[in-house]
């Protein structure tokens, strides 16, 4: 039931997009976990999930038709009795449930109660970006402080913004030709169609996104395209919306390429603001529902049987936390880890923040035949590699 209080907005060409997702690579959300020591009273947090929802309406979403309406409604928060299933978390019954408590539902809250108390902030990508999630999620922990949120009101999304910004040039070509780091696997009836593997870090440094990518790029074909998310924020810094506000930048590279370099024609990329091209790279947005589901699901076969993909992995940085700026009364983060989406079409999305000295990393894989091997002995050289080099930075600049 709607109570429509005014704001609205276009569902954009990518957020139709997502919808078939939801199927095709359920549960299709994005998810922050925020575990610490103490406790949380479920009725302060649902008051607070009420004050910076209603401050930031892009988490109260519902459809009517073609546009994003403000129902009203705030998230619901869910207790549990439970401890998340680190490190193999596509195996985890909550994690993995349909989001709540009405099918038309776009976001709620996870508060787990078990050997330790998690804060997961659940998402619909179709409503909101990763940074945006998390600036609702630090409103919600700003009103359990006794503070004000900051909020987002601007119903504003990429579409909306490019088209006042301006795109600078074209769109990137998008073939199916790039091959995984984990490489290629028929996917198997009974088998989960996708991984959700987390590794911690201990160590934090500069350029961790860039490290990561170096090492997919080593790892993967004769030619990589990585994907890096670009939050489209920075065209207006005055802008204050939840809304789908990333685009990617492609980075097409050789092996060999390393940390450095890659970082520089991600420089290059942001000031030639070519992320602004890729409001419709593939094409996808103009087909009809139907016929982009069926495409989908021809990609995610193309990728999985013969290892040639869109892209060769998404590597997402969401953040640096300082766990005591985050503190709530009674409760203390020890970690925060962003949760990525699965993707039929993606074989690798990797999201990494860093806190408390670590760097977490989680990835969704498409998973088939011999995928879960092959991906732990990738985690395992970026979890090596980037200790030793950070650990050399360290020494370095001591």
């Amino acid at each position: 039931m709607s109570n429509d209080t005014g704001f609205r907005r276009p569902i954009s060409p990518t957020e139709f997009l997502y919808f078939p997702m939801r199927d095709l690579a359920a549960p299709f959300l994005m998810q922050l976990a925020v575990e610490g020591t103490g406790t949380v009273d479920p009725e302060e947090l649902r008051r607070a999930v009420a004050v910076a929802a209603a401050a930031n309406p892009g988490a109260r979403l519902i459809r009517d038709g073609k546009w994003w309406v403000d129902s009203g409604v705030a998230p619901a928060v869910r207790v549990v009795a439970h401890t998340l299933q680190y490190p193999a978390l596509e195996a985890d019954p909550v994690l993995t449930s349909p989001i709540g408590p009405t099918p038309e539902s776009t976001v709620e809250l996870l508060l787990l109660t078990g050997e330790t108390t998690t804060i997961v902030f659940r998402v619909f990508h179709g409503v909101m970006d990763g940074m945006g999630m998390v600036m609702f999620a630090t409103d919600v922990l700003r009103v359990l402080r006794g503070e004000e949120p900051v909020g987002a009101a601007d119903p504003v999304a990429d579409y909306e913004l490019v088209r006042q910004v301006g795109a600078p040039g074209r769109p990137t070509l998008m073939n199916p030709r790039f091959r995984s780091a984990v490489g290629r696997g028929r996917q198997e009836p009974g088998e989960h169609r996708h991984l959700l593997r987390t590794r911690t870090i201990h160590a934090t440094g500069p350029g961790a996104l860039m490290r990561v990518a170096s090492i997919l790029v080593d790892e993967g074909g004769p030619k990589s395209r990585i994907m890096i998310p670009v939050d489209l924020r920075r065209h207006d810094p005055e802008l204050r919306s939840t809304g789908n506000l990333a685009l990617p930048l492609f980075l097409d590279v050789r092996p060999g390429v390393n940390a450095k370099q890659l970082n520089e024609l991600k420089r290059t990329g942001l000031r030639e603001r070519r992320e602004l091209n890729q409001m419709d790279n593939s094409g996808l947005t103009k087909l009809p529902p139907v016929v982009g589901r069926s495409l989908l699901r021809v990609l995610n076969v193309v990728g999985s049987r013969w290892g040639f993909n869109l892209a060769s992995a998404t590597v997402s940085h969401m953040g640096r936390y300082d766990l005591d700026e985050l503190a709530v009364p009674g409760f203390t983060p020890t970690s925060v880890r962003i949760l990525p989406q699965h993707s039929v079409a993606m074989p690798l999305l990797f999201g990494i923040t860093e806190a408390g000295g670590r760097t977490e990393l989680t990835v969704s894989a498409r998973s088939g035949r011999g995928i879960p091997d092959r991906l732990e002995a990738l985690l395992d050289r970026i979890v090596h590699t980037l200790e030793t080099e950070f650990a050399q930075s360290d020494s370095a600049a001591s």
